[in-house]
């Protein structure tokens, strides 16, 4: 069968596919609507609001609404802006095989940008929250890495939720015992307070309240309160009748002085906090005591510990019971005689605004 047009082979409606080209449209595409939030500029797509920049939010409205000939079989997509004195106009390329031949055609259209704010943004200017996270340290005050750890945690989770249009932070009280974080959904509160637990240790209570009844169904509102523990690692405490250091405040896992075994801390009372060990050094001994110089440079006895120690070497110390111990800098876990050396009393540090978790 030949082109009517020119006499070539007909393989499309009775036309070779150059004059079918030349008088025929096999794509169709108007104008394309794209609506997005002034607020945090997600777009809306498929009835979602997704977080996606410009060009993939236009290259997926242009694949939903673009209709092409169905023997069009298209391999490529490309999109561009029609010249920089045509405002809101762009230039559609498809690339693909027309009856067996490839061909490339473009189309102009317009593109129209609408606003609309979110369903997150719109829940989180009005305060709405679904969850509350406590955070408490037992009979002692939130340490500054604490505080950072958790604004690390909140941050991470809202990062991996960004999807989720009620995954915001609405607010954050500060209290004098620590930090409520009000949150748009149950689950983010939940993922928030297990994280903060596996990286700090403690322990989660969770609660409900009523709040309302939405179409005949309880609406509730959930607190997890989050109870960090009361020691910290290089905390010196006592478990039982044996007073241990602190090694890991997660695993809830201390070494005893009296021979440096490993010990499960149960029911652990803290005789020493980490700041108020001393920095001394061994200046003799014999096989029961150590000499080591107090804070004001007086040489004192101190329990020996069942270690190699050696005149010279550096050691913490503290008196408890009126009896003075030592704890090797050589005898502590990796990291930990960091964390005492430091030597620094951890300062409260404010929560300024809620930008930082954003």
């Amino acid at each position: 069968m030949r082109c009517v047009v020119c006499g070539s082979d007909a393989v499309i409606e009775g036309m070779c596919v150059k004059c079918y080209l030349e008088r025929r449209k096999i794509v169709e595409l108007d104008k394309v609507t794209l609506i997005k939030c002034p607020r945090c500029e997600s777009f809306r797509l498929h009835g979602r609001w997704k977080y996606v920049d410009f060009h993939t939010a236009l290259m997926d409205s242009v694949c939903s609404n673009i209709r092409v000939h169905p023997d069009f079989s298209v391999e490529d997509v490309s999109i561009e802006p029609l010249s920089k004195g045509e405002v809101g106009k762009y230039t559609v390329r498809l690339s693909g095989y027309l009856s067996g031949e490839f061909v490339t055609t473009e189309t102009v259209f317009r593109v129209e940008v609408q606003t609309r704010v979110c369903t997150r943004c719109s829940r989180e200017a009005g305060g709405y929250y679904e969850s509350i996270v406590q955070i408490r340290a037992d009979g002692r005050k939130l340490e500054s890495d604490e505080i950072e750890t958790v604004k690390d945690v909140i941050k991470n989770v809202l990062e991996r939720e960004k999807d989720n249009q009620k995954a915001f932070l609405s607010k954050i009280v500060e209290r004098k015992e620590g930090f409520d974080f009000y949150f748009g959904d149950r689950n983010i509160g939940k993922k928030v307070s297990k994280a903060i637990v596996d990286r700090l240790g403690g322990k989660i209570v969770e609660s409900k309240k009523l709040h309302t009844r939405i179409d005949g169904q309880n609406a509730y509102r959930f607190t997890y309160s989050v109870r960090l523990p009361c020691y910290r690692e290089g905390d010196v405490v006592l478990e039982g009748d044996e007073l241990c250091v602190v090694t890991n405040t997660k695993l809830g896992r201390g070494v005893a002085l009296s021979d440096w075994s490993d010990v499960n801390l149960k029911n652990p009372k803290v005789v020493v906090r980490r700041e108020d060990l001393m920095n001394s050094v061994v200046v003799n001994y014999d096989d029961f005591v150590v000499e080591i110089l107090d804070e004001n440079m007086r040489v004192v006895q101190a329990k020996k510990p069942a270690v190699n120690l050696r005149i010279g070497d550096e050691v913490f110390a503290f008196e408890y019971g009126g009896v003075f111990y030592v704890i090797p800098f050589t005898e502590l876990p990796k990291g930990l005689d960091q964390i005492l050396k430091g030597f620094i009393r951890s300062q409260n540090r404010k929560i300024e605004s809620i930008n930082e978790f954003r």
